[in-house]
């Protein structure tokens, strides 16, 4: 029964996360238009990788290093330019008329490239690190006195609020996209490229001024 509690508790925290804007949903919604409705469970996919990584991180202790002022500042500045790239390259490939949203691309390929630029995504947020050198880690620290299952229930509970909320994104986007077509979609793609690139700066400027 505490268990169930452990889970419901996660899943309801992470699910106010995962509704928070962000590089995820930035990407989300600049992709489903061209992946369609499995944007949103592929990119959550990769961003469980990243964040099974660091539950068990956190799990052995290295909390420490997590909540390193160094740490941080690094992660700010390579995680901004990381994005601020991603968002570049979104920008250019609008300007020079390189973007295909037919769905043409091969299920495989374009899967594997999603996978990644969820967890680049994840990655590139210092703001995500330190939500779980706190919060995660808080919610670790008392999942872990059920022992081995206490933080495997807490993982499955917070990824999948990722799951439910990312894939019901893409899901009502790739409904409505004979609504975005044209310039319409053009601009969709720019705003999510120009908040990457916002986010990016910000995100640079912050761990510069650690």
């Amino acid at each position: 029964m505490e268990l169930l509690v452990v889970f419901f508790s996660s899943f309801v925290v992470g699910f106010s996360g995962a509704m928070m804007p962000g590089p995820l949903l930035a990407v989300g919604i600049a992709e489903t238009p061209r992946h369609g409705w499995r944007t949103g469970p592929i990119i959550s996919t990769g961003h469980a990788v990243a964040e099974i990584v660091v539950v068990v991180a956190l799990s052995l202790g290295f909390a420490a290093i997590a909540e390193s002022a160094l740490v941080t500042a690094i992660i700010g500045v390579v995680g901004g330019t990381a994005l601020v790239m991603m968002g570049g390259a979104m920008i250019y490939d609008i300007a020079k008329r390189r973007l295909d949203y037919t769905g043409s691309e091969a299920t495989g390929k374009s899967g594997h490239r999603l996978a990644v630029k969820g967890i680049t995504a994840t990655l590139s947020n210092p703001y995500w690190f330190i939500w779980w050198a706190t919060t995660g880690l808080a919610f670790i620290a008392k999942s872990s006195k059920f022992g081995v299952m206490g933080p495997v229930v807490f993982y499955f509970g917070h990824i999948l609020s990722d799951f439910v909320w990312y894939s019901a994104v893409s899901i009502l986007l790739w409904q409505g996209k004979s609504l975005l077509v044209g310039r319409r979609l053009n601009i969709l793609i720019s705003c999510c490229a120009l908040f990457l690139v916002y986010l990016g700066i910000t995100f640079i400027i912050g761990g510069l001024s650690i």
